[in-house]
């Protein structure tokens, strides 16, 4: 049975935080991925409290949801080919971010279930991000 539900669309994530990146600094590139992911988890969180009204979250009793399926739309203006895992694995900090906000009770198994990533291309630059979905289930 679902319940509740929220879609949000946020930024997609930067190219430092996915797992194939690279960089000739390799010492040094540990830390440019440390700062980068810290800037994006709060860039969510901001968008968040950005696109949730405000009488929704000032009526959560706690957290919004308590079990939950998260499902991700990659949206991308380019027609190059994306490996949908390494998008998924990029956009962790940003799974954190909706933590943060209170969107997600946590990240765990015990509360959250993720639907199959998608990939969809879209025609402007400004279309670009990621559609999260988050719907209540028993």
């Amino acid at each position: 049975m679902m319940g509740k539900k929220i879609t949000l669309v946020l930024p997609l994530p930067p190219k430092e935080l996915s797992p194939n990146a690279s960089s000739p600094w390799a010492p040094t590139a540990k830390w440019f991925r440390i700062r980068a992911r810290k800037e994006y988890r709060k860039r969510i969180l901001d968008e968040c409290f950005a696109q949730i009204p405000m009488e929704v979250r000032v009526s959560w009793d706690g957290w919004y949801f308590h079990r939950c399926q998260m499902t991700e739309t990659y949206r991308f203006a380019d027609k190059r080919k994306r490996d949908v895992r390494n998008l998924f694995a990029a956009f962790k900090a940003g799974e954190d971010g909706l933590v943060d906000a209170c969107v997600l009770p946590g990240d765990d198994d015990s509360v959250l279930e993720h639907g199959p990533p998608r990939i969809e291309r879209v025609k402007t630059k400004a279309e670009e991000g990621v559609v999260v979905e988050i719907e209540e289930i028993a």
